[in-house]
């Protein structure tokens, strides 16, 4: 079973299907990470590339879109995830003003409840006035801004300042694509963490739960 397989299923909206083969991988033993990255992410750039290549219409590629959010939600349903406590760590989760692109920063929303965290998912093009009133109010440990087009970066830096300026001190982390591609880091602090796949950010989040086993707010 290759990404091909999904991208099949989900450019025909046949959402049992897809979700059949993700839930046969995790069956199977592959990390929820790995699935998230090498497969569904996988499929869907196919699909953009397909979209690109006018291999596939607008129709066939927001069918696919929508056919993806719906089986990661089914999935994300059936997955055993640790308790929410008091001392749970927070995350929030948003993408920048004007960005519409959400499917990977819902997988990493997942990843951290699975994990027993308390997540806020704010969406996309969140403002950043409400994005620092949110976080303020919510107090978050991590903030995870996700951004996909190269246009929308120089408002990164201003997230970044102020958000990392907020009374919680919250850990930011920076997820895109474009990673792979430029240096972001004249867009950030040295403190923000890019985070270039999932397995990257599963490490990572193992790692700050060694370090901050937990947090009382």
């Amino acid at each position: 079973m290759t990404p091909k397989n999904l991208v099949n299923a989900l450019i025909e909206g046949k959402s049992d299907e897809a979700f059949v083969q993700i839930e046969t991988l995790y069956r199977g033993g592959t990390s929820i990470a790995s699935i998230y990255q090498n497969y569904v992410t996988e499929a869907m750039q196919l699909i953009g590339e397909m979209w690109e290549k006018d291999e596939i219409s607008v129709a066939d590629e927001h069918l696919a879109t929508s056919t993806c959010d719906f089986v990661l939600a089914k999935f994300h349903s059936m997955v055993k995830k640790a308790p929410i406590t008091e001392t749970s760590k927070k995350a929030m989760f948003f993408s920048v003003e004007k960005e519409q692109h959400s499917l990977g920063m819902k997988m990493a929303a997942h990843l951290f409840e699975q994990a027993g965290w308390d997540v806020r998912f704010m969406g996309t093009n969140l403002p950043l006035t409400y994005a620092v009133d949110a976080a303020e109010r919510f107090k978050p440990d991590v903030i995870g801004i996700s951004l996909t087009i190269i246009h929308h970066l120089e408002q990164l830096k201003a997230y970044v300042e102020q958000l990392e300026s907020i009374q919680s001190r919250p850990q930011l982390l920076v997820g895109s694509r474009l990673i792979s591609s430029y240096e972001l880091s004249e867009y950030a602090s040295p403190s923000t963490r890019m985070i270039r796949n999932f397995e990257v950010l599963d490490e990572w989040m193992k790692e700050y739960n060694e370090v901050v086993p937990h947090v009382t707010h």
